[in-house]
């Protein structure tokens, strides 16, 4: 009787241990939203940075024939669009293109130094077309040193949204606040922190 007795108290126990341990905590939709934006980024960048770069073919003495085929087909960057919380989204989604290599609009210089501690892959969109109907979305990978990288892009307003790679992992982004870099005189310095791109 004894043993009948505690066989049934440790199953007992048993039974209420793994039903306090069966309970999964659950996100929030704004933490779920969050986690899918970081992932997707994730994705993107890592595909950006795994693209080849154009390297330079040697000079030879024997001119090589040319070939008369059609262009390449243009890579497609996903949208790189800040979130949706941000009131400075495009309408249409025409500002997700790459850049193209020979620009029709004006252009301007800017540098970008990292103060985040960490690597970035920071995406630069316009927010709205030139006057050449350019819109495009530039990419620049950030190492976690504090020298400025220097680019030259098309002028117009811009939104800023970095993915910050460090010791603790971050998302730094411009939010409402638009950057516009319009005088072709200057040279437009930008700053990028754990939490933040904006000119410095």
């Amino acid at each position: 009787m004894k043993q009948k007795f505690l066989l049934v108290i440790s199953i007992l126990i048993i039974v209420t241990i793994s039903a306090c341990g069966s309970a999964e905590p659950t996100l929030a939709p704004q933490d779920q939203a969050a986690t899918a934006m970081a992932e997707a980024w994730l994705v993107i960048t890592q595909t950006q940075a795994a693209l080849p770069t154009a390297t330079p073919v040697p000079p030879t003495n024997t001119p090589e024939p040319t070939l008369t085929l059609p262009p390449p087909p243009t890579i497609a960057i996903l949208p790189t669009l800040p979130p949706a919380t941000v009131a400075v989204v495009p309408t249409q989604g025409e500002c997700n293109q790459a850049p193209s290599p020979e620009p029709k609009g004006k252009q301007v210089r800017i540098e970008i130094r990292n103060e985040s501690q960490g690597s970035v892959n920071l995406s630069l969109g316009m927010n709205s077309p030139n006057e050449q109907k350019e819109c495009v979305t530039y990419s620049f990978v950030l190492s976690n040193n504090n020298n400025d990288t220097t680019a030259t892009v098309l002028a117009g307003c811009y939104w800023g949204w970095g993915w910050v790679d460090g010791n603790e992992d971050s998302i730094a982004r411009s939010g409402s606040q638009l950057m516009c870099m319009t005088d072709t005189n200057l040279i437009y310095k930008i700053l990028v922190t754990k939490e933040r791109v904006e000119f410095r």
